[in-house]
């Protein structure tokens, strides 16, 4: 039996969701950036399908003139655009990790096969049943290969969930994306009506997972830098404004301050695109060596800072030799135009003696004396004389 308030309900507050996210995006981004191009379209096939189901509960059992042949669209294009959907979901998790449009290109076309099946399957579906039966009274069924699409949505998304956390950590980058988040919701909802037909479930559960996925782009856009994939100044100013307020039992606050050695030289050498090449590389090989354990930001320009809770001296020099070691590494194995090294200054924060912007100006003097040194033994050249 068909629940046409409970429909209503869920599928009108799933649109609702769904067009706060899509209004609130800005034209010139859901047009610019790719995955944010995927994820507006992800948005509008939720709204699409939220009419859709509800369209096809309100015709199902009618009879007349072309009720039977419209039920059969709805529920064909209810079925293709569920597999996009997942897909879609699939492609973008990709690119947010890696950025790469040619892995997308690469992997991809093999990637979408179950769907392109799904999407075949319900083209034959047109003529003779393959997912879902329309009778002559216009009333939908399943058939015994209904759940087939399902198993092909729940692959995409596992598919999403399995990569995110498999290499967010290999991938040299900050993330908020919240793929469990966004994951569970949707789950419950298509497993609540794939048990209870005449309950619409999954679109809300979807557009509830939109909701969650949204606030992280939006935290990812204030609080992650470009180029590096580290976290930005201002996420740095937020961390700092806590340290006050922090109790001691993890270790003494601490940070370390890093600047690679001649960017300007690189810059004007090879041009700016090679220069935040070197950002982004300097990332990278910060982010293998300190991963999630510390707070790694871009402070600005070339330089960066690690704030970390220590035990003891040697877990900053530690830290600071395997960067070392993780430079020599790239600039041997990595066939770039430039090689990286940087200078390097670090100390510790004591509230009682002293400020944020002391702590601040302390690794910065720090970092300096570690650059004339270089600069002094002639190992690097002065960048005001460049």
């Amino acid at each position: 039996m068909i629940n046409f308030p409970a429909i209503y309900i869920a599928n009108g507050m799933a649109s609702l969701l769904s067009l706060v996210i899509l209004f609130s995006f800005k034209r010139s981004m859901r047009h610019g950036l790719f995955e944010l191009k995927v994820f507006h379209s992800m948005i509008v096939l939720n709204i699409i399908q939220c009419f859709i189901e509800t369209a096809g509960f309100l015709l199902d059992g009618k009879t007349g003139y072309g009720y039977r042949a419209l039920s059969m669209g709805l529920s064909t294009v209810l079925f293709i655009n569920s597999s996009v959907f997942a897909f879609l979901w699939a492609v973008y998790s990709d690119y947010k990790l890696f950025t790469d449009m040619e892995r997308i290109r690469r992997i991809y076309p093999f990637v979408a096969i179950p769907s392109a099946l799904i999407i075949i399957g319900c083209l034959i579906n047109l003529a003779t049943p393959v997912f879902f039966i329309i009778d002559a009274n216009n009333i939908y069924q399943r058939t015994n290969l209904f759940f087939i699409p399902y198993i092909v949505t729940y692959f995409y998304v596992a598919y999403g969930v399995i990569i995110i956390y498999s290499f967010r950590n290999k991938v040299g980058k900050n993330l908020f994306l919240p793929a469990i988040m966004f994951m569970t919701p949707i789950v419950l909802g298509s497993l609540l009506q794939f048990f209870f037909y005449g309950y619409s479930f999954m679109w809300l559960g979807t557009a509830i997972g939109m909701i969650s996925l949204f606030i992280n782009v939006q935290n990812e856009a204030t609080y992650i830098d470009v180029l590096s994939g580290l976290f930005n100044r201002q996420y740095l100013n937020n961390i700092l404004s806590m340290y006050d307020f922090k109790r001691y039992s993890a270790g003494i606050p601490a940070g370390i301050m890093l600047d690679i050695d001649s960017f300007k030289n690189i810059n004007d050498r090879f041009g700016h695109v090679v220069g935040d090449d070197a950002i982004a590389s300097a990332g990278k090989i910060l982010r293998s060596v300190v991963g999630n354990k510390e707070v790694l930001c871009r402070y600005g320009g070339d330089e960066f800072i690690i704030l970390m809770h220590i035990k003891s001296h040697k877990n900053i020099t530690d830290i600071i030799d395997n960067i070392k070691t993780q430079t020599i590494l790239f600039n041997e194995t990595n066939e770039k135009p430039y090689n990286l090294d940087f200078s390097i200054g670090y100390g510790t924060y004591d509230k009682k003696h002293g400020s944020i912007d002391d702590f601040l100006k302390k690794i910065d003097d720090s970092m300096y004396e570690n650059k004339n040194r270089k600069i002094r033994e002639r190992l690097i050249c002065d960048r005001r004389q460049i």
